[in-house]
């Protein structure tokens, strides 16, 4: 097994470009630095320098190395970051992410209550992709996560804090029957929906089939945001979680609720050894958050 010490003449060594440059750098005697060398070769099996002259050039399998010594270094790094941190919750940054469609209005309105209720806690929010939510959580830099689905993985904890109901969206402008008929009314006119396996675009999806529905014309988009955007600006009708609509633009569209029982779940997550009071209380935020925020 490798040392620290080895480790730490490795990096050197690949840092100086030779051996006596990682010697005065480290200030020990070159031929220890070449003992260890030729140590960890032996130990490894592989070679991790050619040697012309008196330059050393990495190999292959020593660049590999290297690169997943730098990795390790920065989980540690984190590791400890993250014990300062839950050690003096009071005065720490709340590294939080959160999928695009709650990202604009829920998550926001629940960290406003965080700082209100822990003022000395530093925000640091980011918006992810479905894709970039799993890495988020297990890089070591985060402390939790939004979304509108369960992230499965056995070093995530992921948590059900509560749900919120599908709103059809429509233009400002746009006549449109009552609320009970509005979605058998509207389905000669231009949809927006959404990618299929995605949480939108099954809700939309799975709605439309409860009534029997399948819209002439649609317009495909990613994210609810686009959506909501393109029902603003008057191309057509869509079906989006609470948390979306809340954050539109009322002066421009009209927001109704769909006759449903479906639902979207939100989800907290957090990595699997990180359970600080930061992270305690900001679930209870989103909880109250849900709570209050509910749409007519």
């Amino acid at each position: 097994m490798l040392t620290f010490r080895q480790i730490e003449v490795f990096k050197a060594v690949m840092a100086a470009g030779s051996l006596a440059g990682a010697a005065r750098e480290l200030r020990i005697a070159q031929p220890t630095v070449t003992r260890m060398i030729l140590r960890m070769e032996d130990q490894l099996g592989a070679r991790l320098f050619n040697r012309v002259r008196s330059r050393l050039t990495p190999t292959q399998e020593a660049a590999r190395f290297l690169a997943e010594i730098d990795r390790a270094y920065e989980q540690m790094r984190s590791a400890v970051e993250r014990a300062a941190q839950a050690a003096l919750p009071e005065h720490s940054v709340f590294r939080c992410g959160a999928s695009p469609s709650i990202g604009r209005g829920l998550v926001p309105a629940a960290l406003a209550l965080l700082v209100e209720r822990m003022p000395a806690v530093s925000l640091q929010l980011d918006i992810l992709t479905v894709s970039q939510v799993l890495p988020y959580l297990l890089d070591g830099a985060a402390d939790a996560a939004v979304t509108l689905f369960p992230v499965l993985h056995h070093e995530v904890v992921s948590t059900p804090v509560g749900n919120g109901r599908p709103m059809l969206l429509v233009p400002a402008g746009m006549d449109i029957p009552s609320a009970e008929t509005s979605l058998a009314g509207l389905v000669d006119r231009a949809w927006i929906v959404f990618q299929p396996r995605s949480v939108h675009g099954d809700m939309a999806a799975g709605i439309l089939s409860d009534h029997g529905l399948r819209p002439a014309r649609t317009h495909l988009v990613r994210f609810a945001e686009t959506a909501v955007a393109l029902v603003e600006a008057g191309v057509g009708v869509c079906i989006v979680d609470e948390f979306s609509a809340r954050a539109a633009d009322m002066s421009r569209l009209r927001c109704l609720p769909v006759p449903t029982t479906r639902r979207y779940e939100a989800y907290l997550h957090r990595p699997l050894a990180a359970r600080g009071e930061v992270t305690e209380r900001f679930e209870q935020c989103l909880k109250d958050e849900l709570r209050a925020g509910s749409m007519p």
